[in-house]
């Protein structure tokens, strides 16, 4: 059952609802009416290892071995 992001043209919130078929009828959750309209949504992005604080920069190195982030 996926999220959509709706606009609704009566009291112009922005909601995001679940959609369970495509059949049926949303409403808006501020002020009750149908007359929504589906946005298009920007996915999110994976977060992998090369996103990481720890992946990022030049290896570290001093007295401790860079394991305690005194540089």
């Amino acid at each position: 059952m996926p999220l959509y992001d709706f606009l609704c043209r009566d009291c112009e919130t922005q909601s995001e609802l679940l959609v369970r078929s495509s059949t049926e009828t949303q409403v808006c959750p501020q002020c009750g009416g149908d007359h929504l309209m589906r946005l298009l949504s920007v996915p999110a992005a994976p977060h992998g290892a090369a996103s990481s604080s720890s992946a990022s920069g030049p290896p570290r190195s001093g007295p401790c071995g860079g394991g305690c982030a005194c540089h």
